[in-house]
């Protein structure tokens, strides 16, 4: 996908549902078979390989299926249901289910892992709190988030639109109540662009 055809993608979103209801996953902006390389770093590194992991805003449900054969327990979720049906065809090891993270149905402390992939950068300055909320809800004491979003240092795409681009200090001034954050990583987004948007890997640990 190039930038004309990221542009025309934006102009006409016809909504996360409609989306993957018309759409091949294998061609949306964020498709990545593989494990995102820096949570893949984070687990070999830290020799992580049990517990309970959530891919938030699973969508194609990749991320989930590459981490449940690093031995977690995994659960992807996705606001949208026809992303949700789609994935569920491709594994059978993966808890695949509907959910909306600001409004999130999930158990309290349910997860040793969180990994969210590009859901964070899409809420408004506003609804942060109610996100970081939910996440601290559902995370275990002591559980780690794995937050991944798009870098203010990204100049292809436009300011002020989908998704937000993140500083270190919007970071730490949504989480640092009740996380600790121990790590800051420049990076970029792998998918099916004709380039690698730069992000912000940042790993948090929940106080």
């Amino acid at each position: 996908m190039n930038n004309d055809e990221l542009e025309n993608f934006k102009e006409s979103f016809p909504g996360w549902d409609d989306y993957y209801k018309e759409t091949d996953v294998q061609t949306m902006p964020w498709y990545e078979k593989n494990l995102d390389h820096d949570v893949e770093n984070e687990i070999k590194s830290k020799n992580y390989n049990s517990g309970s992991f959530l891919d938030l805003g699973t969508g194609p449900g990749t991320q989930a299926i590459e981490l449940s054969k690093y031995g977690f327990i995994v659960t992807g979720t996705d606001i949208s249901q026809h992303a949700i049906d789609k994935a569920q065809k491709l594994s059978d090891k993966v808890h695949f289910l509907v959910d909306d993270v600001l409004n999130s149905k999930l158990p309290d402390c349910k997860f040793d892992f969180i990994f969210d992939r590009g859901v964070f950068h899409v809420f408004d300055v506003s609804q942060r709190s109610q996100y970081v909320k939910q996440i601290i809800r559902i995370l275990n004491d002591n559980g780690i988030l794995f937050l991944k979003c798009m870098s203010i240092n990204e100049k292809n795409l436009p300011d002020n639109d989908m998704p937000h681009k993140i500083s270190q200090q919007e970071i730490v001034d949504s989480f640092r109540k009740n996380f600790n954050i121990e790590k800051f990583e420049d990076s970029v987004f792998r998918g099916t662009l004709e380039f690698e948007p730069k992000a912000l890997f940042t790993v948090l640990k929940k106080k």
